[in-house]
């Protein structure tokens, strides 16, 4: 009867660790997360943002076009601030050098008593005073062409030292208002005012 029981709890026994062998015991598996060099924060990363530019930048519209955007970088042209082009009338016009308008009488036609009133002029070429003077004479003498006759004599034309000892002459520019008969009316030394000269002339009747 012992022998049954000792059996029998054998028996249990080896079943019992049999089922104990056969029971899959559950393995707690554990994710290692590892972490990529993209994923470590390092003390260096620093968000920045991109700085502003002045040129047109590309934005996406709500129906996917592309949109433009362009920054007030530069200031708008108002209604006002239009540039003006370039014309004939703004370009600057060259003057001909004074040396050009310059010119002198031939003392062989120059007559003292010539019955008319004549405003004579003793100039050089090379004077600076005298190169002033020809725009004021020119003109003056397109003013009153027909009532004056307006003689330049050229002080380095041996031709003209008589002229110069008759008139009394001292040095250029030296001017002579004479009238028909050679007499001297006025006379001036040195650059003359257009005003002054036309002052007189036009008292001559």
């Amino acid at each position: 009867m012992k022998k049954m029981y000792l059996l029998l709890g054998f028996f249990i026994v080896a079943t019992s660790m049999a089922g104990c062998a056969n029971q899959s015991t559950p393995v707690e598996q554990t994710q290692e997360v590892q972490e990529s060099p993209q994923n470590i924060p390092t003390p260096y990363s620093v968000i920045s943002e991109e700085p502003s530019s002045p040129y047109p930048s590309v934005e996406q519209s709500s129906e996917g076009l592309p949109s433009i955007i362009t920054p007030e970088a530069y200031p708008r042209v108002g209604e006002g601030d239009v540039e003006q082009e370039s014309t004939p009338e703004n370009l600057a016009t060259p003057t001909l050098p004074i040396d050009i308008v310059m010119r002198a009488t031939d003392p062989d036609q120059f007559n003292l008593t010539s019955g008319g009133y004549q405003l004579v002029e003793f100039f050089a070429f090379w004077c600076p005073t005298c190169k002033s003077m020809a725009p004021v004479l020119r003109k003056l003498e397109n003013k009153y062409a027909g009532k004056i006759q307006f003689i330049y004599l050229d002080i380095d034309d041996p031709k003209t030292n008589p002229f110069k000892q008759a008139l009394g002459y001292q040095y250029q520019p030296h001017l002579f208002l004479i009238d028909g008969q050679g007499a001297v009316i006025k006379q001036w030394v040195g650059y003359v005012a257009e005003e002054e000269l036309d002052v007189v002339l036009g008292s001559i009747q």
